[in-house]
């Protein structure tokens, strides 16, 4: 009965010790994991924040980096510490993003979200009509093509249609008075064959190769944070613009003769090569004098307006001998002409008191 006793607490010892054994590894694994864990967790937010604060490398990134290059100068900084200071003016609109710029010196007067990604609709059409100005003459002839049948069914039209042949000069009228969608296929698909060298290229090959040109054009003026994928503005996924930005490049619109000359008009009346004789009015009703919204000192630029962007306009005025550019998106129908004129009203009011 000794012996049977003994047998028993030694198996019992045994299996205590196996027991403590089993529960130390136990333990240890368990160590071992939450070491892997709390690594991976920290490494990888480490990971993650290099990665937000990168620069912007690939179309398909919406990630608004906020990094550009000045024009004047050639001085490198952030949009964002150009805009850290206080407004200058003081003014309530309903536009979603807005920047108004000094043309002279690009110092920025007033912002509201002016640096955010957003879908740029039909102001687009500004650096289409500088692009296509690299590569051909205003009085350069070409005649529209099939192309015109790539845009959407409730786009805004020039009316265009196919064997007409224009200047150059006169699509580029059709595309900024009317906002004509069809102009900007004509110009973009023509441009693109010639910057390819190459007749023979698709419609849809050319816009590619023209659009290639456009945001190499972009980046120049120094709209670092867009990415344009279609010459008309419509809305499609990978699109985007920032009110900074549009203003870059209505600066640059500005500064262009052939340009400045179509953006400042109300009104146009053509005779093309094939006998059209085609009038345009303006879409901006800051140039309409019969409008409501009109103001003298008004000198362009843009409107836009599509689901995404919804309703636009890129305008500049001269003020006292300086010119000052505008830009309001994510706006109504109206209220983007009354945006801009309360804003141009405010800078008018700080320089009579100051």
């Amino acid at each position: 009965m000794v012996h049977q006793n003994i047998s028993v607490n030694c198996d019992k010892g045994n299996r205590w010790k196996a027991k403590k054994r089993k529960s130390i590894y136990n333990s240890a694994v368990c160590i071992v994991l939450c070491i892997i864990i709390t690594v991976a967790v920290f490494g990888g937010g480490n990971l993650l924040g290099v990665s937000k604060g990168s620069p912007f490398t690939g179309k398909e990134s919406m990630i608004n980096n906020g990094e550009f290059s000045q024009m004047d100068g050639g001085e490198s900084g952030t949009v964002s510490s150009i805009l850290d200071a206080d407004n200058s003016i003081s003014v309530d609109i309903s536009a979603q993003n807005a920047i108004v710029m000094g043309a002279a010196t690009n110092t920025v007067l007033y912002q509201k979200n002016g640096t955010h990604r957003i879908a740029p609709a039909s102001t687009a059409k500004m650096i289409t009509a500088l692009t296509v100005l690299d590569y051909f003459s205003p009085n350069d002839e070409l005649t529209v093509g099939a192309e015109i049948r790539m845009i959407h069914g409730d786009s805004s039209r020039a009316w265009l249609t196919k064997g007409d042949t224009l200047t150059v000069r006169q699509l580029l009228i059709a595309l900024m008075l009317p906002s004509g969608n069809d102009a900007a296929y004509t110009l973009a698909v023509n441009t693109g064959k010639k910057i390819a060298g190459d007749n023979g290229l698709t419609n849809k090959q050319s816009i590619h190769v023209f659009m290639d040109k456009v945001n190499e054009k972009s980046q120049m003026l120094g709209a670092e944070n867009s990415n344009f994928v279609v010459p008309d503005g419509y809305d499609v996924d990978g699109q985007y613009t920032t009110a900074y930005d549009l203003a870059l490049i209505a600066k640059a619109c500005l500064d262009n003769p052939i340009i400045s000359q179509i953006v400042a008009s109300y009104t146009s009346s053509e005779s093309w090569a094939n006998g059209r004789v085609v009038t345009y009015n303006n879409t901006n009703e800051l140039l309409n004098p019969s409008s409501q919204w009109y103001r003298p000192e008004v000198i362009g630029l843009k409107t836009g307006n599509s689901s995404l962007a919804g309703a636009c306009l890129v305008s500049a005025a001269v003020i006292n001998g300086e010119t000052y550019i505008c830009v309001v998106m994510g706006s109504t129908e109206d209220a983007r002409f009354q945006d801009s004129i309360d804003i141009y009203d405010e800078i008018k009011a700080q320089q009579k008191y100051n």
